[in-house]
């Protein structure tokens, strides 16, 4: 098993830390090869519950922040997934706060559209863009804290002014990676995994538990 992780080819429950449907999906599909059941947070017991605050410095600090909880408050390994965009123009803004850089509570397709408004004003040369993934194990222990496995991965690409791509979610459809010409948001579900920031960090997790 390579690092102890002695339930990782055993059929079993995994709840993942999140209430973004577009992530828990993606996960369910990069994560098909291992025999885990993906739970969503708010079916798992005491999942529904479970709150946290993402006040870490790095993607995977919030990312372990997440899994930490819900590990801790259901009993079962969790799975947390902290993601953002970095504009290089903007020195790396929003990182971090990519999900919140408006406010809590405002809708996707509005931090969508207020990106895509600050790239606009962007000089065309100056629309580059990183896209950033970390995710985080959090394996229950007999004693303290949970024991923890953490993968992060980027890829680089451009941003756009205008939307393209019904597929994917979040800022796929102003993101075109480095080497294609479609936005994520108009590849297909396989092409996109196999190529995204998500899809690298959990083919990394896979190697890390086989």
């Amino acid at each position: 098993m390579g690092r102890g992780l002695d339930w990782a080819q055993q059929p079993g429950q995994v709840v993942v830390a999140t209430r973004n449907r577009g992530k828990l999906g993606e996960l369910r599909r990069l994560l098909r090869p291992l025999p885990w059941r993906l739970l969503d947070l708010d079916q798992a017991p005491g999942g529904a519950q479970v709150k946290w605050e993402e006040t870490g410095a790095s993607y995977r600090d919030n990312a372990v922040i997440k899994a930490r909880a819900v590990c801790l408050a259901t009993g079962l390994p969790s799975l947390g997934d902290d993601s953002g965009v970095e504009v290089r123009a903007l020195g790396g803004w929003p990182g971090i706060h990519t999900a919140r850089w408006m406010g809590e509570g405002v809708a996707e397709d509005e931090l969508l559209r207020g990106l895509a408004d600050r790239i606009a004003a962007l000089p065309a040369k100056e629309r580059q863009g990183t896209f950033v993934c970390a995710l985080a194990l959090a394996a229950p222990a007999t004693k303290g804290q949970p024991i923890l496995f953490v993968t992060e991965a980027r890829v680089g690409g451009s941003l756009l002014a205008e939307p393209r791509g019904r597929r994917g979610f979040g800022y796929d459809p102003i993101f075109v990676p480095e080497g294609e010409q479609r936005t994520m948001a108009e590849m297909s579900q396989a092409h996109k995994d196999e190529i995204s920031h998500r899809g690298r960090a959990a083919r990394q997790l896979l190697e890390m538990v086989a």
